[in-house]
């Protein structure tokens, strides 16, 4: 896989910590090029996410300030935005941090629009069977990641 061009990005810009805080985080989500990127699992994932918050395994909540979606990148069609966050303990103990964008398309349902960080070697079908899979590992065993985040 090449490097993806510049105008293949969706910016996410979350809301500071406080009203006040003029300094917004944002995260780069690369856009994935394929459109039938589905999160069959998804609508099912967010009700069974919703108890797991509950019970504080896991933490959700709505801080999405504006999506900028860069070049090719489009927000037609999408109705609600998601960014699944993950820290995790990877070889030899070290922390890894990962992300995905995910849409809820009007005709497509619940797609992958893009993944943080970067990774070359990534390919989006496998990508997007990784990603189902990680959705049933955080409600089965949330407790295998050191933090979960869903915001909305």
């Amino acid at each position: 896989m090449e490097v993806p061009e510049q105008n293949t990005i969706y910016k996410v810009y979350f809301q500071g910590v406080s009203d006040t805080d003029p300094d917004d985080i944002s995260l780069t989500f690369f856009k994935f090029t394929k459109e039938e990127n589905k999160l069959e699992a998804f609508p099912s994932f967010l009700m069974e996410y919703s108890e797991l918050a509950r019970k504080k395994k896991v933490y959700s909540f709505a801080n999405i300030k504006e999506i900028l979606p860069l070049g090719n990148a489009s927000k037609k069609d999408i109705i609600q935005f998601y960014v699944l966050l993950l820290t995790f303990s990877g070889t030899n103990d070290e922390i890894k941090k990962n992300g995905i964008l995910i849409a809820k398309h009007k005709k497509k349902g619940f797609i992958i629009l893009g993944e943080w960080p970067y990774n070359p070697n990534k390919n989006e079908n496998s990508a997007t069977l990784e990603y189902n899979k990680i959705m049933t590992k955080i409600i089965k065993d949330p407790d295998f990641f050191k933090k979960v985040l869903l915001i909305n």
